[in-house]
Formats: C-alpha cells, sequence, structure tokens
C-alpha cells in the first residue's frame, strides 16, 4: 500500500477516534498515549506538508468537536508529524473574547522548528501547557 494511503487511513482512524478519547482520558495521559516512541516513526521522510495535508483533508468539515476543532486537529497533527520523526510543540493557550470578558477561551496549535503549522490565536494570549521537544506536560 502506497505510504500516502496509508497515512490517510491512519489519519482517519486517529481523528475518528480522538472525540471519544477526548472525552474519556485526562489530557496529559492523551499526550502521553500520542507522543509515541522515539524508536517508532512509521512516516519518517515524509514531509510535514504531507502530514497537515492529509490531517486538514480529513477534518476539514468537523461533525464532532466543532466548538473544540483547534484541539482535534492539533492533537491529531501532532500525533502525525511525531510519527514522522519531526520534533513538533503542541500549544494550549488562553485568551479573554471580545464580547464576553468574564469567559475564557482556548486555544491550541502546533509549532514545527519554530514555525506555526496551524493557527496560533489571533489574539493576546497566555500559554497553559507547552508539549513535545523542549516542553512540557
Amino acid at each position: 500500500m502506497h505510504s500516502r494511503t496509508l497515512l490517510r487511513l491512519h489519519v482517519w482512524l486517529v481523528a475518528s477516534v480522538l472525540p471519544l478519547l477526548v472525552r474519556l482520558i485526562p489530557l496529559p495521559a492523551l499526550l502521553r498515549l500520542l507522543t509515541p516512541p522515539a524508536i517508532f516513526r512509521p512516516y519518517r521522510g515524509m514531509s510535514s506538508q504531507a502530514i497537515a495535508e492529509a490531517v486538514n483533508s480529513r477534518l476539514a468539515k468537523p461533525v464532532n468537536m466543532k466548538r473544540r476543532a483547534c484541539l482535534r486537529r492539533g492533537l491529531t497533527l501532532f500525533h502525525f508529524l511525531k510519527l514522522a520523526g519531526l520534533a513538533a510543540t503542541l500549544h494550549v493557550a488562553v485568551y479573554p473574547p471580545v464580547n464576553d470578558p468574564e469567559r475564557m477561551h482556548a486555544h491550541c496549535w502546533v509549532i514545527l522548528d519554530g514555525k506555526d503549522i496551524s493557527d496560533p490565536p489571533e489574539q493576546p494570549y497566555a500559554t497553559m501547557m507547552v508539549h513535545g521537544k523542549g516542553g512540557q506536560t
């Protein structure tokens, strides 16, 4: 089976079960589960762009986790970048919304080699967590 086809099938499976896993497993434990051991790199050599395209294609029209689409996308993207042996970090931040300053919003995105590979918050934010190379849970 072609590696891109295998990647798309694998992304489809992981993205499909993530909404259930997010409900059942606390985030620190889920991040440990989604961070593969260093010796397991089935997508080594695959470009970050090919991985991002597969993830973005699968999650273009979310049915589950609509209000937390960034979390689902971030977790999926982080997992597959790590499976390719890339030094991705997952970031979670909070920021106050424009309309209701009493209620905080959260956002999740992925950084690879110092560059945002998924969309960071558009307004000033406070980082709550960084997970991955050089990051902490």
